[in-house]
């Protein structure tokens, strides 16, 4: 039977797996939809970020680690 990456099963006790997840890596902004209000002198700017679950202000470009051992 393969692993989650297509690794073989084996009989050992112990496993340790590294992991990384990256979001944003090349720092890339997302802006949020511009500006709409006609009367308004930053008309078709925009000002701020995307929002989400993943994105706030203070994280644009977000690295995660991971180290998971079983026995």
């Amino acid at each position: 039977m393969g692993g989650i990456f297509g690794g073989e099963r084996t009989d050992q006790r112990y496993n340790l797996t590294f992991s990384a997840n990256a979001r944003n890596l090349f720092n890339f902004v997302n802006p949020a939809p511009p500006i709409g209000n006609l009367d308004s002198p930053l008309f078709g700017q925009s000002v701020s970020l995307a929002g989400g679950v993943f994105n706030t202000q203070s994280a644009n470009r977000r690295l995660d680690f991971q180290v998971m051992f079983s026995f």
